[in-house]
């Protein structure tokens, strides 16, 4: 009976021959990930996703001519069960914004060290999320300004919905969630459900920084 553990399949997408480089040498530090594929732009993208069935897609923003947020379109019509991350060198508010209100999974800016990649593409490919702090930061400076009266608003939650908030804002999966609080996964799917309805947003990322601009929750770690 075949006992090895199964492994992360991550495409790269960058159009950057130097960038993919770094990448695939980075990435093989982790026994656990593995790179299905590489490619410059997203033109095969869809017959790409098809044939190598990746996990996780790491995506840059800026694809020659292309965007990445019509990337994003793409990846998920062909596979919404695929984890995206953003990778880029690009931190304005209005591309993260954007990338959030798609539906990302993480958002890295190149640069990030080794370790934080490679926790990333752990962290999304069990359903968690990745965002590094100063990207954070930013999208919540900028949803502050578009939601204006709305962010203002406070919302009730309960004792468990704050502490599932917390640990959604340090990137948990729902399983180590579930561990945390000695809870089922389905516990920890009704509350993170309850927590997206109750703020009127559609994914963990927009939650947390909603729920950072009103108090409920900071972005230090307390570990």
């Amino acid at each position: 009976m075949d006992s090895t553990p199964t492994k992360i399949r991550t495409l790269i997408v960058d159009d950057h021959p130097v960038v993919r480089f770094g990448l695939v040498h980075m990435l093989a530090a982790a026994d656990e990930i593995e790179v299905v594929g590489e490619l410059e732009d997203a033109s095969d993208i869809v017959a790409v996703i098809a044939e190598t069935n990746p996990d996780v897609i790491l995506l840059d923003l800026e694809l020659g001519d292309a965007q990445g947020e019509d990337s994003l379109k793409q990846i998920h019509d062909a596979s919404p069960s695929v984890r995206v991350v953003i990778y880029t060198s690009h931190d304005e508010e209005q591309r993260i914004i954007q990338a959030a209100e798609l539906g990302v999974d993480g958002y890295l800016l190149k640069g990030c060290p080794q370790g934080e990649l490679i926790s990333a593409i752990r962290s999304v490919c069990e359903g968690g999320t990745a965002l590094e702090a100063s990207v954070a930061a930013k999208l919540m400076q900028h949803m502050n300004q578009r939601s204006g009266k709305k962010a203002k608003e406070t919302v009730s939650f309960s004792k468990r919905e704050t502490q599932v908030l917390g640990l959604l804002a340090r990137g948990k999966t729902n399983r180590e969630i579930g561990e945390a609080f000695f809870i089922s996964e389905s516990t920890v799917k009704f509350h993170v459900h309850a927590i997206l309805r109750k703020l009127n947003v559609g994914n963990r990322t927009e939650a947390v920084s909603i729920a950072v601009q009103q108090g409920i929750i900071s972005l230090t770690a307390d570990d």
